[in-house]
């Protein structure tokens, strides 16, 4: 039996339905300019074009759409009702949103096309600036991997937009519109470089690479590879000895754990509606030199709560094939003998050293990984900010969230799962895979794509000088403005209900975050200065309290350093408050003198005292006045 894994190469669809493979995803413009010449002009619209290289008009309707973070299920058909796209046509799918255009008659007027080249509006699924990518499915589709045709891309420039190569037809990594290149031409409103309504035009399908033939040992993996070009892009089938191998539709074919039966011939049928190619065949063969154990993949540390399942597992070569035995702090399980060991329903009492023994013939090895159960801890996202000021001057500001830990015990968020408001585990990313640990009552910053330091410069140096701050990435996973949410799992869950936080978010207010009440618990709120730790950013003037969750009833942590001057004190206060720093030489005498009174901006609250030159003891404190 033929046991497989299929991945894809980066912009190249699968799925060997031929039946409209005619059409073909040719333009992408995930991040509009912010600018035209000197000017800051409000950002426009994401959009994406759909050509038909066929000699047939082609009837839309039915189809749907997503983005890579989604799937069949949720694909929006909305955009495509009633339509019909003409044979050589090209037209654009524009997300209708408050800042860009609205309907087709703002769209033409932002690039300046003509009236014949049509424009149509949708609002389901948001483009994401750091990676995301469009998925088309004709009516009948029943699977995901059945699609008309897809694109993935990574980070966008913001201004220029995502074209195939006109020599390969993929959307090769970093290949963007140029002016007066391919037909790329400026906009007329802002500083956008695109080429919508216009392509370079179709490529004749041609195999680049074979796939090559693989001996390996019993149990390892063979991987199959063939690069095929052309536009509309290529769909694959591959065969083991002439016959279909069920869903395998990808340019690369693995054979997981291959055994005799699937020993062969293997050879890919490529095509793209119009003309296919047929792969020369690749043989997969097995040695028989025996070899002792090697293991491929070791067994992995696990954190799990109490009741999820937890699987430890390993992947060993050899021949004769390798058994595998595992233990519990050295003590062989009863029936632990494949390469998987599962335990339902963790408890507490699970938490152990487990080792795999793994032998044959020729030799022996062991590998050992740690099971920790704990039970579910209370974490909270407390902070979202989907939409960034765009009054300043400053830019790169980006979406971030903040997560409290709102339990007594600290968390180890090692192969923790994010994802935005689709929620599903399939498109979510691991937020980390080095030790990363929330203590009992923190809160800590994840920014997307921004550094630490970048983070700290924004919201000020001094205000986040004790808070955690984890930049993430990864496609698919931008926060549009016009609502979304935040899901986080632990590495432990299985099933997309699983979660251990989430919290979602409707129409969001620029340079405004999303704040959590402390009292009531209930998220949603806009952030509003000098509640719940809200302050103002120094960068733009951003409302929100990363790294904060409430006021603090009184001052604290007064600290005092020594200047060329005199001596300098911050201490931590409440946003949009009035504080006096008072001193006194006597502490028996309850007299104080006022040294100066100040009004916070943010948490960290500063004054100095410049006459503190000369000898004696001096004594000083603040309180609040307002």
């Amino acid at each position: 039996m033929l046991k497989m894994i299929l991945t894809g190469l980066l912009a190249v669809a699968a799925g060997m339905g031929m039946g409209q493979a005619q059409l073909a995803i040719t333009e992408i413009s995930p991040s509009a300019s912010t600018n035209l010449g000197a000017a800051v002009v409000a950002q426009n619209s994401d959009y994406w074009e759909l050509s038909n290289f066929g000699t047939e008009p082609v009837d839309l309707t039915g189809y749907r759409w997503n983005d890579n973070a989604g799937g069949l299920i949720g694909a929006d058909p909305t955009p495509f009702n009633g339509i019909i796209i003409a044979p050589g046509e090209s037209i654009l799918f524009f997300e209708s949103a408050v800042t860009g255009s609205t309907n087709a008659e703002q769209f033409q007027a932002w690039w300046g096309l003509a009236p014949t080249v049509r424009c149509f509006t949708y609002s389901a699924n948001g483009l994401s600036s750091t990676g995301d990518g469009v998925i088309l499915w004709k009516p009948d589709a029943t699977v995901n991997d059945d699609y008309v045709d897809r694109v993935d891309f990574l980070e966008a420039t913001r201004g220029q937009s995502f074209v195939y190569n006109p020599l390969t037809g993929l959307f090769s990594p970093g290949y963007v519109s140029t002016n007066g290149v391919s037909g790329a031409f400026k906009a007329v409103t802002a500083d956008d470089v695109g080429s919508p309504g216009t392509t370079t035009g179709p490529l004749p399908l041609l195999i680049s690479q074979q796939p090559t033939n693989q001996a390996i040992n019993p149990g390892e993996t063979a991987v199959f590879t063939v690069i095929a070009q052309g536009l509309p892009r290529p769909k694959y089938q591959w065969q083991l000895n002439g016959a279909d191998i069920i869903g395998a539709r990808s340019s690369t074919l693995s054979v997981v754990n291959a055994l005799t039966d699937d020993i062969g011939d293997y050879r890919v049928i490529v095509g793209n509606g119009f003309e296919s190619a047929t792969s020369t065949a690749a043989a997969l063969t097995l040695n028989a030199m025996p070899e002792p154990p090697q293991v491929l993949t070791a067994p992995a540390a696990k954190r799990v709560f109490i009741g999820q399942n937890a699987t430890i597992s390993a992947v060993a070569s050899g021949v004769p094939q390798p058994t595998y035995q595992w233990r519990k702090d050295g003590a062989n399980i009863a029936g632990a003998t494949a390469n998987v060991f599962t335990i339902n329903g963790a408890q507490l009492s699970d938490t152990a050293a487990y080792s795999v023994v793994i032998q044959n013939a020729l030799g022996a090895l062991t590998n050992e990984a740690s099971l920790t159960v704990t039970r579910r801890p209370r974490l909270v996202i407390t902070e979202i900010a989907p939409a960034q000021s765009t009054n300043g001057i400053f830019r790169g500001h980006s979406d971030w969230w903040e997560l409290t830990n709102l339990d007594d015990f600290d968390v180890d968020l090692r192969g923790y799962r994010l994802d935005d408001g689709s929620a599903t585990l399939i498109a979510a990313i691991t937020l980390t895979n080095r030790q990363l640990t929330i203590a009992a009552g923190e809160s800590m910053v994840f920014a997307e794509g921004m550094s630490g330091q970048a983070f700290r410069a924004w919201w000020g140096p001094q205000n986040l000088k004790n808070t955690q701050i984890v930049s993430y990435s990864g496609a698919g996973l931008g926060l549009t403005s016009l609502g979304d949410g935040v899901v986080l799992w632990n590495s432990g869950a299985t099933e997309d209900s699983d979660t251990i936080a989430a919290d979602v978010f409707s129409t969001a207010t620029n340079g405004v975050s999303f704040g959590f009440d402390p009292v009531l618990e209930i998220f949603g709120d806009l952030s509003e200065v000098g509640i719940n730790g809200a302050f103002v950013a120094p960068e733009n003037g951003d409302i929100g309290s990363p790294g904060f969750l409430r006021n603090i009833p009184e001052p604290r942590n007064l600290r005092m350093k020594k200047g060329p001057q005199g001596y300098n004190f911050t201490w931590i206060g409440n946003p949009n408050a009035t504080y006096k720093l008072q001193s006194t030489t006597d502490l028996n005498s309850g007299e104080w003198n006022d040294v100066a009174t100040v009004t916070s901006s943010g948490p960290i609250v500063s004054a100095s005292d410049l006459s503190a030159g000369g000898g004696g003891q001096r004594f000083y404190r603040v309180e609040r006045v307002d």
